[in-house]
């Protein structure tokens, strides 16, 4: 009774994730989900989503390094910080043991150009192109059985849309993966709203 229990508890754990990804998805759809336009620093969102996902890292050997300076965007930094937190998270589940994770982020041309690259199994060529599919997962064996839905890059993708930034991914199957985003850079005249 007590393993059925657990089996329950954790396909209504799944099943309450799933819904609640699929509202955010549905309310980012509609522009419901209202994105602050405020300076923030990438620097400190960067520090607080290493913090968040070190204890998975640290599970399975794999190092995080941070190259990011102190560069003011402007967005919504709870947002971005989900999107970065994904974008590591994604780094650590699919990279190898020992691994390595590297965040960087640089000044570019009025943008912010953030990069989370790994050292990890990498990402057939034919799977890349739909990655921000919903429920597309480029790994189905390991994915359903952990428990993956398939909808953190769509996620991401609403939101860097919502910011009218992009997303892209290079990859190469053996060596790893990199995720580039690119963020508008908060400008010196621009006033800062909450």
């Amino acid at each position: 009774y007590r393993e059925a229990l657990e089996a329950c508890q954790r396909a209504a754990r799944r099943m309450k994730n799933l819904t609640e990804s699929l509202l955010e998805l549905a309310r980012l759809d509609a522009g419901q989900e209202p994105m602050k336009q405020e300076r923030f620093d990438l620097l400190r969102i960067a520090n607080e989503c290493i913090d968040m996902v070190r204890p998975l890292a640290a599970e399975r050997g794999i190092q995080i390094h941070c190259e990011v300076a102190a560069i003011e965007c402007l967005g919504d930094a709870g947002r971005i910080g989900q999107v970065v937190t994904n974008l590591l998270t994604n780094a650590i589940h699919f990279n190898r043991d020992q691994g390595e994770v590297r965040l960087s982020a640089r000044s570019e041309a009025g943008a912010v150009v953030l990069t989370v690259a790994d050292t990890g199994q990498g990402i057939p060529v034919q799977d890349v192109p739909h990655l921000s599919e919903r429920f597309y997962r480029a790994d189905k064996s390991r994915s359903r059985i952990q428990g993956r839905n398939g909808l953190g890059l769509a996620i991401c993708k609403a939101i860097v849309d919502a910011h009218r930034g992009s997303i892209e991914v290079s990859s190469q199957v053996g060596v790893g993966s990199t995720f580039t985003v690119r963020l508008p850079q908060a400008r010196l005249d621009t006033a800062a709203t909450t």
